[in-house]
C-alpha cells in the first residue's frame, strides 16, 4: 500500500496554490506599474537623480 509522505503532500499542495496564484502575476505587475509609474519616476528623478542648480521646479496644478 502507497502512503504518501507529508512531504510530497506539502509539496503537490504549494505547487497548485502556486499555479493559482501565478496568473495574476502579469496583471498585478501591469497595474502596478501602470499606477505608481508617475510616483516611481518622479521620486528617482527628483529625490535619486537630483537636477542641475538653477532649474526651477515643476508646480504641477492638481
Amino acid at each position: 500500500m502507497y502512503l504518501p509522505t507529508f512531504y510530497k503532500l506539502f509539496h503537490e499542495t504549494n505547487a497548485f496554490r502556486l499555479k493559482r496564484y501565478v496568473g495574476y502575476g502579469p496583471l498585478l505587475l501591469t497595474w502596478s506599474i501602470w499606477t505608481l509609474y508617475p510616483a516611481l519616476y518622479n521620486m528617482i528623478y527628483s529625490d535619486f537623480i537630483p537636477p542641475e542648480r538653477g532649474v526651477p521646479k515643476r508646480i504641477v496644478d492638481a
